[in-house]
């Protein structure tokens, strides 16, 4: 099993930011989740705590933060990659498609899944 303060999690191929598995210190950490190929590696550039999000890639002030494919928030400043995105670099960005996931699947109320 790999050492898991040395993994982010991406949930889609479309976010910029991926989530920390375990506290994690300023090091080479492997991107996974549900993108294309093997994953690829970020240098991560400031301690990010379990559950946070850190930059895959560099962000522009106002460009949209996007975790599981959807802008959860706006980037206050320049964030560079593997930095910590948090509320000190981004502000909230209520996005009106996010009342329509299910709870439970995360899945969108609003598109119907036909299985044939």
């Amino acid at each position: 099993m790999e050492n898991l303060k040395k993994v982010c999690y991406m949930v889609t191929k479309e976010d910029n930011v991926a989530t920390a598995m375990a506290d994690i210190e300023e090091d080479t950490v492997k991107i996974t989740g549900d993108i294309p190929s093997e994953g690829f590696e970020v240098q991560i550039i400031q301690k990010i705590p379990f559950g946070h999000k850190a930059a895959v890639r560099d962000i522009k002030a106002g460009e949209p933060i996007v975790k599981y494919g959807a802008p959860i928030g706006i980037a206050t400043e320049n964030i560079r990659a593997g930095a910590h995105v948090h509320m000190h670099n981004m502000k909230s960005a209520y996005d009106f498609r996010s009342a329509l996931l299910d709870p439970e699947t995360a899945h969108a109320k609003d598109i119907e899944y036909k299985v044939y």
